[in-house]
């Protein structure tokens, strides 16, 4: 009986480790077409949902019967994963049938959501058995960077397929084209997305990059030319927390992995990248214009139906040219001004200027409010899982919003587990996984930052990578620890 279980544990784990690769070219490669759409929500059901999923049914599977599942409960940093879904949880009790702040379908979808995307971590870690295997996967990601980015540079200039979801009418699948004025978006739902995968990437590669140019190995040339072709589409995407959340990353990748001679050339780069003529200037100029200076040209009218239009509706994508036709034909105003449909009185009638004047709009007068609104009807619990609606541009309010004190704790003992771990290996490894664990370590800075202005940790194809990435290395972790007491 014994023999057979462990036949049947070796076919599970070698099962779960092409699964794992499957799901690290799927996840950002296959773009965002919904099977089950959850009403009164963008949010909807994706094909990667399913084969996260049946991943995971393999993977309890596989912890059953090889008789890990005990060992597992045992661990640290799974114990901070439990107490974070159990104070989830309860929040969300409290929430649906208690305060009544949430509704209890929509808010199990985003707490599975959570735990669908957090839990890569373990399962990816406890199938690597040795460095080849992770390495395997890392090369796999690199792959996955150049095509995401070849995929980019055709929508730009060869009319390759998009898909987005930035609004109710494009999260339904539509697939429509890059125009000159829209931002590149690749196999992601928006240019935020994509920014944010691109910065993890970089953040990465300036701390491995060196060493492998010293090695003299093609691996030094891939990631070079990799991290050049990323840092223009990063700049493509006009992402501007996102760039320099990015340079902050490298940065950080450099000191870490003791290149800081490097640094100077890299806010050259970064100041070139700045003053070169693009949309990512334009809206930092805008956003000193605008948002600071509070100097525009203002739209003006006296038609009563512009006056009532919300100015918190911020278009995150243009319009297509034929769904600016169909606009322009009925809506006289814009077919005589020019300007967009929705403008009202007052607000900036360049459209760069309009767009970085909602940005900044939108977070300060609803999301941050409706937060803080959240967080202090209920300090130790929240309002619960999707009480605070799609957006809130602050993973942190967002946090202290849903699942209140308890909650935002329980998640950084999370994340201080993980970074204790990824420092340990940057302490005690030498070679490529030093190097690694440096960059890895400059991508939670680079990410963390970006939480400040964007909800990474809900955007679900860059937080599964995240985490896909952190188990990776703590599967590093584990190969050099696993028969260690962790103390």
């Amino acid at each position: 009986m014994q023999k057979h279980m462990s036949k049947l544990s070796e076919i599970f784990e070698k099962v779960l480790y092409w699964a794992v690769l499957v799901l690290i070219l799927f996840i950002p490669l296959f773009m965002k077409f919904p099977l089950l759409g959850v009403q009164g929500t963008f949010v909807s059901v994706r094909s990667e949902d399913i084969l996260i999923a049946a991943t995971y049914l393999v993977w309890l599977l596989y912890l059953i019967v090889s008789g890990k599942i005990k060992v597992f409960f045992k661990d640290k940093l799974h114990i901070t994963f439990l107490v974070f879904f159990i104070v989830g949880f309860v929040s969300l009790f409290s929430a649906a049938y208690i305060t009544y702040t949430a509704g209890i379908k929509l808010g199990l979808l985003h707490f599975l959501r959570r735990i669908e995307m957090i839990m890569l971590l373990p399962m990816v870690a406890s199938i690597i058995k040795n460095k080849k295997q992770a390495y395997f996967y890392l090369f796999s990601l690199s792959l996955v960077v150049f095509i995401v980015n070849f995929y980019a540079l055709g929508q730009k200039f060869l009319q390759f397929p998009a898909v987005s979801t930035t609004n109710s009418e494009l999260s339904k699948g539509v697939v429509y084209y890059i125009q000159p004025f829209d931002r590149i978006i690749s196999t992601f739902g928006g240019h935020y997305d994509l920014a944010v995968f691109l910065l993890m990437f970089l953040s990465i590669a300036s701390a491995t990059v060196i060493y492998t140019l010293k090695k003299k190995t093609v691996l030094g040339i891939w990631l070079l030319g990799l991290a050049g072709i990323s840092g223009v589409i990063l700049v493509m995407t006009a992402a501007r927390l996102s760039f320099f959340a990015a340079i902050f990353g490298i940065i950080a990748g450099l000191i870490f992995s003791g290149n800081k001679k490097f640094i100077l050339g890299i806010i050259i780069l970064a100041t070139i990248a700045v003053a070169y003529p693009s949309q990512l200037r334009d809206r930092l100029v805008s956003t000193f214009t605008v948002t600071i200076k509070r100097s525009w040209d203002g739209y003006f009218s006296n038609k009563d139906e512009n006056s009532g239009r919300s100015k918190l509706n911020i278009p995150t994508l243009p319009l297509t040219w034929e769904q600016q036709a169909k606009e322009e034909s009925s809506n006289s105003a814009q077919v005589n001004t020019g300007e967009p449909a929705d403008i009202v009185p007052g607000e900036p009638v360049d459209s760069t200027d309009l767009g970085v004047y909602r940005s900044f709009e939108i977070r300060i007068r609803a999301e941050w409010p409706r937060a803080i609104r959240a967080f202090t009807k209920n300090p130790l619990l929240g309002t619960g899982y999707s009480s605070i609606g799609l957006a809130t541009d602050n993973d942190y309010l967002r946090l202290l919003g849903e699942i209140g004190i308890l909650g935002a704790t329980a998640f950084f003992f999370v994340l201080y587990e993980v970074i204790r771990r990824v420092v340990m290996v940057f302490k005690n490894s030498d070679g490529f996984t030093k190097y690694l664990a440096a960059g890895v370590l400059a991508m939670i800075t680079a990410f963390l930052i970006n939480a400040l202005f964007i909800d990474v940790f809900e955007a679900s194809k860059t937080a599964s990578l995240f985490w896909i990435i952190l188990g990776i290395t703590l599967g590093l972790y584990n190969i050099e620890y696993g028969n260690k007491k962790d103390n």
